[in-house]
Parts: C-alpha cells; sequence; structure tokens
C-alpha cells in the first residue's frame, strides 16, 4: 500500500480508540417494550435493602421552535420534571424490592442509591429519558436512554383513579434494570453500601469527626472504620439523619399534592395530544394521497391528448382526467388546511395545560417548610441547619455552608 493510501486508514486507526472511548461514557440506547415489573415474592432482610433517592430530573433545552413542533412549553416540562420521578418513586415502592423511596430536590451523596435523570422528549406519543444510578460508594450501576411509545390503546387501558401511567413500561423497565443490577451484588456488598451511605452523611455534617471513616479505592469509596457502638457523636448523627429524612418526607408531601393534582389534567392533555397528532397524520396522509391521484389524472390527460388527437373520445377522457385531477389537489387542498386545524389545537392543548400546571409547580417550589427561595435552595439551607445543630450539641465549628447554585461535586463514577 502507497504512503497516500496508507494515511487515511491510520487516522481511522487514531480515531478509533477516541470513538470507543465516546461510546463508553455515553448513556446505551434503550427502546421500551411492554415490560411487566417484579415484585418481591417475600420480605427482603432489613439490613440488605437499599434506600433510593429519585433525584428531580433535568430537562434538555427547548427552543421555542422546538417547543411549539412538540406541542410543549418550559413550564410543563419543569412539571415533568417533577411528576415522572414521583411516579418513578412509586413503582420501585410498589415492587417490594428497596427500602425507603423518596424524591430528593437535588443531588444527594449520601442515599445508598441515587437516580438521576434528563427528559430528553415528552409528550402524549412518545417519552425519552436518559437515567443513570449510582450507588454510595460511587459504583454506576447503568447509564441508559430509555425511549417509549404510548398508543391509543395505553390511554383507553387507564381505569380513573389507577396509578398506572400511559408509559408505565417505562417505569417497569427502570425498576426491572435496577433490580437486575442489585441482585449482582452480593448481601455484604448492600451491607457495605449502607455503611458507606451512613458514614458520608455523618462526614458532610462533622468532616473533622468522620473524614477518617472512608477511603477511596479504584475510584470505588470504602469504609476504613466504623464507629464503635455507643459512640456519642455517631449517635448525634443518627438523630441529625432522622431530622434530614423528616425535612424529605415534608418536601415528598408536597412533590405528591403537585403529582396528585397534576395527573388526572395531563393524561388528559397528553391522551388528546396523541389523538391530535394521529388525526394531523391522517389528514396529510389523505392529502398526499389526493395529491398523487391528481397528478397521475393529469399525467394521463396529456398521454390521451397526445396519443389519441383530437378525436371527440380522447376529448372527454381528457376532460374528465383533467376535471378529476384538479378536483384531487382541490380536495388535498382540504384535507391540507384540516391537517393545520390540529397542528393549532396541538399548539392550544400546550398552552392550557401550561397555564394549568405552572401555579401549581410555583405553590409547591414556595411551600417546603416556609423556607425561601427554590427548592433546591431551601435544601441546601436545610442542610446547614442541620450542620449547625451538631456544632451545638458537640461545640464543633459548624460545616460552611454550599452555595445553593454551586456546581456539584462530579461522581466519582459514571
Amino acid at each position: 500500500m502507497t504512503e497516500g493510501r496508507r494515511r487515511p486508514w491510520l487516522l481511522l486507526a487514531a480515531l478509533a480508540p477516541l470513538a470507543l472511548l465516546g461510546c463508553a461514557t455515553g448513556p446505551s440506547k434503550h427502546t421500551v417494550s411492554p415490560t411487566e415489573v417484579i415484585y418481591a415474592d417475600q420480605a427482603l432482610p432489613e439490613e440488605t435493602l437499599l434506600d433510593v433517592g429519585v433525584h428531580i430530573f433535568e430537562t434538555a433545552e427547548l427552543s421555542a421552535e422546538a417547543a411549539a413542533e412538540q406541542g410543549t412549553h418550559a413550564e410543563i416540562r419543569e412539571a415533568e420534571a417533577r411528576y415522572i420521578p414521583f411516579h418513578l418513586k412509586q413503582t420501585l415502592q410498589q415492587t417490594g424490592q428497596w427500602g425507603a423511596v423518596r424524591v430528593y430536590p437535588a443531588r444527594a451523596e449520601e442515599v445508598d442509591v441515587s437516580v438521576s435523570g434528563k427528559l430528553l422528549q415528552s409528550n402524549g406519543e412518545t417519552l425519552t429519558v436518559e437515567v443513570k444510578v449510582v450507588d454510595a460508594t460511587g459504583r454506576s450501576w447503568f447509564h441508559k436512554e430509555y425511549a417509549a411509545q404510548a398508543t391509543e390503546e395505553s390511554y383507553r387501558a387507564i381505569v380513573n383513579g389507577t396509578d398506572r401511567d400511559p408509559f408505565q413500561d417505562f417505569y417497569n423497565q427502570v425498576a426491572n434494570d435496577m433490580l437486575a443490577y442489585r441482585r449482582q451484588l452480593s448481601g455484604k456488598e448492600r451491607v457495605a453500601v449502607r455503611q458507606v451511605a451512613k458514614l458520608k452523611f455523618a462526614r458532610s455534617i462533622a468532616p473533622d469527626a468522620f473524614g477518617g471513616y472512608l477511603a477511596q479505592d479504584d475510584g470505588v469509596i470504602k469504609v476504613s472504620r466504623l464507629p464503635a457502638d455507643g459512640d456519642p457523636m455517631a449517635e448525634r448523627v443518627d438523630r441529625i439523619h432522622a431530622r434530614e429524612y423528616m425535612f424529605i418526607d415534608t418536601v415528598n408531601i408536597y412533590y405528591g399534592n403537585l403529582y396528585d393534582d397534576m395527573r388526572e389534567p395531563y393524561r388528559q392533555w397528553r391522551r388528546s395530544y396523541l389523538l391530535e397528532l394521529n388525526q394531523k397524520r391522517e389528514l396529510e396522509r389523505k392529502m398526499w394521497e389526493r395529491r398523487a391521484l391528481g397528478l397521475l389524472a393529469l399525467v394521463g390527460a396529456v398521454v390521451v391528448s397526445s396519443n389519441n388527437g383530437s378525436s371527440s373520445g380522447a376529448g372527454v377522457a381528457r376532460d374528465l382526467l383533467l376535471i378529476g385531477g384538479f378536483e384531487a389537489f382541490r380536495s388535498s387542498g382540504q384535507f391540507a388546511d384540516d391537517a393545520k386545524v390540529h397542528a393549532e389545537a396541538l399548539k392550544e392543548l400546550g398552552v392550557s395545560f401550561k397555564s394549568d400546571v405552572a401555579p401549581v409547580v410555583d405553590e409547591v417550589d414556595g411551600r417546603a417548610l416556609k423556607l425561601s427561595g427554590s427548592v433546591e435552595a431551601q435544601y441546601a439551607e436545610w442542610r446547614r441547619t442541620l450542620s449547625e445543630m451538631y456544632a451545638a450539641e458537640t461545640g464543633l465549628e459548624p460545616v460552611a455552608a454550599t452555595p445553593p447554585d454551586a456546581s456539584p461535586a462530579p461522581e466519582s463514577a459514571q
């Protein structure tokens, strides 16, 4: 092979590892199929149950044009970023496979298992979500992009008042994937995850006292030593931790209120969106069919005219084909106008639902424990308060509060 021909191959060989690296760090794609969630067939030992923290989802940046095309709005996405994690929490709880499952307003690394997500697309037909699951040791469980589809049958199958969602297969699949990974962990490893989570919380409240209890080995956090039984400092942290859970449980009550208030109008919005979208597609299909028929008729008129000259029979056939062709094009225009009506209806549905849900989100964000700012800011303020509680009991200096808008530390495993 000449030098000129060899260079592209050498370049490809050099870039191949980078391509593989890019694939390794990105989410794997997963198309959701009909999935039944796996329930626990017996009560699991308390010491091996893992608590789960589902974080409020991020939302993909949405331009005005993309929002209009998808029939949604930023306010709707903001509401969905709370609604979807809460429904996932409910699905996980109902399986009986986990300990306490809570929705967290901000990333909390002191939870046994953390679930974070990014909402990429959502309407009545399609739900695409990027999901990351990592445990307290920094061990990455999985990073997947789930794409789920709903049909009109998905909505008809829902009985009023049920907790089932038209995209329930997505929630079931995430729950089953989490269970599959958890089953790979031995009982000893699960106990270690719980110990690390507990010590990470203690370290966040009193780093001077608990900083030496954990060590990092190959990107995984491990327990170096445990507090002695009856350690008064550890007991104080346990009491503080109980108050932390009380705060999060209170926040979850508000998220639950949002979920309950949203559930029926959200379902109706998504179902109406899908119905309008399907009707719009059907009209567009008929439009193109009529245009194709019209074009064939016009071509046929030209062929008849050229093959049969000016005979009276040919003239009649030509005129009929011309009339039929123009009529087909005229009726296709009517289908196009009707399709536009449905397109406008899709936009109106989004505007209407946005006005319904935005005040509810504002109410939830502003109520938690009467603290000021967003729920995320409230959570940061609460963590500072916990540190001050511990300092007041022990006489130690409280940990400096992290500003609410500070960038979170990178996860130790992706």
